[in-house]
């Protein structure tokens, strides 16, 4: 819990900085990639991370590796996490910063899950149609889940449409069960 509420100050001040310098989107991809080759790179990932590792072996280390690839600001704030031993929340900050940066950007994200994948064609219609329904522009995160069978499950924020066949058959069902018979004529069909 604190370590997510540190994720969104720390992701907050990161953001005003790039917010005020006109770099969202540059800020966002240098982050990204700092992530990223954190995550590829074991030995990398070890040194940043490792709590006995000394601050200023990590703030060389992430000097020369990113130095020449990030603007000044996103470098200097690696080395505050790094002397408030918050480098291990850096995931955290990142997630935070694209959740602020995609606010500002009017951009949402929206979890689908189909039972197959999407042609590009049904992608380009459902991102048209939710952006005509949340009036903001759409990035898909896609997953495939064949226990829905078919239709599509999609979640943006906290609303979730659920057009799967698994909920149409779970509904019908209910509706089934629940529906009181009052009684069975016969008729004689001759």
């Amino acid at each position: 819990m604190l370590a997510n509420q540190l994720a969104i100050k720390y992701a907050q001040a990161i953001f005003e900085l790039a917010a005020e310098k006109n770099l969202l989107d540059q800020v966002e991809t240098e982050l990204t990639m700092i992530e990223s080759q954190i995550n590829t790179y074991s030995d990398l990932s070890t040194l940043i991370y490792h709590p006995r590792v000394l601050a200023q072996a990590k703030k060389e280390t992430i000097s020369k590796i990113f130095g020449q690839e990030v603007v000044d600001f996103v470098l200097k704030f690696l080395m505050l996490l790094v002397d408030k031993r918050r480098e291990t929340i850096l995931p955290g900050i990142i997630r935070e910063y694209v959740k602020l940066a995609n606010v500002a950007r009017n951009i949402v994200e929206a979890q689908v899950t189909t039972a197959m994948p999407l042609e590009s064609d049904q992608q380009t219609a459902l991102i048209n149609k939710l952006g005509l329904v949340t009036g903001k522009k759409i990035i898909l995160k896609t997953q495939i889940d064949k226990t829905i069978i078919g239709g599509v499950i999609v979640k943006i924020g906290d609303k979730l449409i659920d057009g799967s066949v698994v909920r149409q058959l779970e509904t019908l069902k209910n509706t089934l069960l629940n529906t009181e018979v009052t009684g069975i004529e016969v008729t004689d069909c001759l």
